[in-house]
């Protein structure tokens, strides 16, 4: 059996953790790059002999470039089952409209609006006293900008959110959540595999990217049966979902479709690429 990952550093630790749970696995990875692959028109990229593949990273770029390598994922699945599927990878990374899916499943989610509308802005920061404005399209807590209602800084309040506006053509916009720690809870299939809380180590940004410290967590049913109909609702095999705990419950903040299983291991000991692993191989064999 071989079982291809889509790879961007192949020095990246859930990366390498995949390769060596395939293979422990008694089956043989493939690592490959997206951004290597060359597809004449009409005709199907080579496979490479894989049975199934799993998207560790699609990687950053431009528009165009993000866009062929989703376009390369749709017709590989047209050949071979893909983990996550490209539609559900691309739900989570849009916070816009994977939000919306969480909704409309009933999920918890924080307060959000998206607008093109300065003033729309300014009422909201007004009304809920703190906003975040996050890129739709971000990843790693780059990008997020928090913000403080206060007469004496209206005017720069105002100015910095039209900068951002004319930066990226709308604004995303979400009431802030006071916390000095959040949940990310790793869903494979249709449990928790694993779960760390995230303390944020400098300021208030948790994404362990951005120096936050991971701690293990047992999660109550509750949180396990909110991130695994979260997991479902975007389409995700496997899923990290972030979880705020609120005066009032719980919200979702987000989804990432190629969450990195190196923070859940370092804080429990849990290497959840077993998990991810043996979801492909049993899935493919119900397919036999």
């Amino acid at each position: 059996m071989n079982i291809g990952i889509a790879i961007t550093d192949q020095n990246d630790w859930t990366t390498r953790a995949l390769i060596q749970s395939i293979r422990d696995r008694g089956a043989s990875p493939v690592p490959f790059r997206l951004s290597e692959i060359t597809s004449y028109a009409f005709d199907l990229p080579e496979t490479g002999g894989m049975d199934a593949a799993i998207v560790r990273d699609v990687g950053a770029g431009a528009f165009e470039e993000v866009s062929f390598k989703f376009d390369l994922l749709r017709i590989l699945a047209e050949e071979v089952p893909i983990i996550n599927t490209p539609e559900s990878i691309q739900n989570a990374a849009n916070k816009y409209y994977s939000l919306y899916l969480l909704k409309k499943s009933g999920l918890p989610v924080p307060e959000t609006v998206v607008t093109c509308d300065v003033d729309v802005a300014m009422d909201m920061l007004d009304r809920c006293g703190e906003i975040v404005i996050k890129p739709i399209f971000g990843y790693k807590g780059i990008g997020i900008r928090r913000f403080r209602s206060d007469p004496d800084l209206f005017d720069s309040n105002r100015n910095f959110i039209e900068e951002i506006l004319s930066k990226r053509g709308v604004l995303y916009l979400q009431e802030f959540i006071p916390m000095k720690r959040d949940m990310r809870v790793f869903v494979v299939g249709n449990r928790a595999a694993g779960s760390i809380y995230r303390y944020a180590r400098n300021g208030w940004i948790t994404n362990l990217s951005q120096s936050g410290r991971p701690e293990r967590c047992v999660p109550d049913p509750e949180q396990e049966e909110i991130a695994i109909q979260a997991s479902n609702a975007i389409g995700t095999a496997f899923a990290g979902v972030d979880i705020a705990e609120t005066g009032d419950g719980l919200a979702i903040l987000e989804i990432n479709g190629t969450p990195s299983g190196k923070g859940i291991f370092e804080a429990c000991g849990v290497d959840v690429t077993r998990d991810i692993v043996d979801y492909v191989i049993s899935m493919l064999s119900k397919r036999i």
